[in-house]
């Protein structure tokens, strides 16, 4: 049976291959994709995901514009490592005929609380900020009868930041969704920066997926214009794929039990993530990854594609 999830994204180059990889995955099955400012303003970042979704899902998978700002409606500046759009420096974005589901009374809130309460044991994941989330259970709290499981990815174990010093992006965007969902979900599950940057691409294996056909060559044409500010130019990270394969491969991934405390003042260590051994939490991190299984996986994946 396919695990059902709801995919949180903020498109974004690794946004829009975690995307791809959840349409192809056998293992996947989207029921709704929110769209929350981010690496993009929310109006782009919607445009992204609304062009990813009509030519490259499978079969229909309903998009709503979620949060356009953090809870506490800090400030925080785009990034100019995703390409003009956000989809690298090579796509074009034309004819988009698709829309959001979001209509008069009916938001993000409302799109989530209904997805959660129609399927049981959906996973929510988190590929953006936190935000859309976290206002949702603010404003329908039942949501937590039936949500259980949160996947985020974002966070630093070691300390290295790549937006400040000290803070991942995702988590520096919204510190205080995040601890709005830790201190309310019963299973957390944190993919931290380490991960998707240990799991680098380069220009060869991307120049053999070009060949492969249209999954395979937009993958690429995704990459050309993207880089991490923590990566050297030569090797790119895998951040959002590597966070969705810890559902659809456990095995490629360590995991440890961890107690996670969230800096949310407005310091100069904003967003910082602090990650404890805990046996008896139910919370987990992302601890290692086997590159070599992860790309090999997605090699196999993208050659079969059609």
């Amino acid at each position: 049976m396919k695990q059902k999830i709801i995919l949180d994204v903020d498109p974004g180059v690794d946004d829009s291959i975690s995307m791809i990889y959840s349409f192809l995955s056998s293992s996947l099955e989207v029921k709704l994709i929110c769209v929350t400012k981010g690496n993009r303003d929310l109006k782009q970042s919607t445009l992204n995901a609304l062009f990813i979704v009509e030519n490259f899902a499978k079969q229909p998978v309903p998009v709503v514009q979620g949060s356009s700002s953090s809870l506490k409606q800090n400030d925080v500046p785009l990034l100019n490592v995703h390409g003009k759009s956000g989809l690298g420096d090579l796509i074009n974005i034309t004819n988009v005929s698709s829309s959001t589901i979001n209509k008069q009374g009916y938001g993000f809130e409302e799109a989530i609380f209904d997805c959660v309460k129609k399927y049981d044991d959906i996973i929510y994941v988190c590929n953006g900020p936190c935000s859309s989330l976290a206002k949702a259970i603010q404003k329908y709290p039942e949501i937590l009868q039936k949500l259980k499981k949160v996947l985020i990815m974002g966070g630093t174990y070691s300390g290295i930041g790549s937006i400040t010093p000290y803070a991942s992006f995702n988590m520096y965007c919204d510190p205080d969704a995040t601890q709005i969902i830790l201190n309310s979900i019963e299973y957390v599950r944190f993919s931290p920066s380490e991960i998707g940057l240990s799991v680098f691409l380069n220009k060869q294996l991307l120049d053999k997926w070009s060949r492969y056909g249209k999954y395979g060559s937009i993958v690429k044409k995704l990459y050309t214009g993207y880089r991490d500010l923590l990566m050297p130019t030569d090797k790119l990270a895998t951040h959002d794929l590597c966070s969705i394969m810890t559902i659809t491969n456990p095995e490629f991934f360590q995991f440890k039990n961890v107690d996670v405390k969230i800096n949310t003042t407005f310091g100069k260590k904003r967003g910082q993530t602090f990650f404890k051994d805990n046996p008896n939490s139910k919370h987990t991190l992302v601890w290692e990854a086997d590159r070599e299984k992860i790309v090999k996986h997605f090699d196999k994946l993208l050659k079969k594609a059609k």
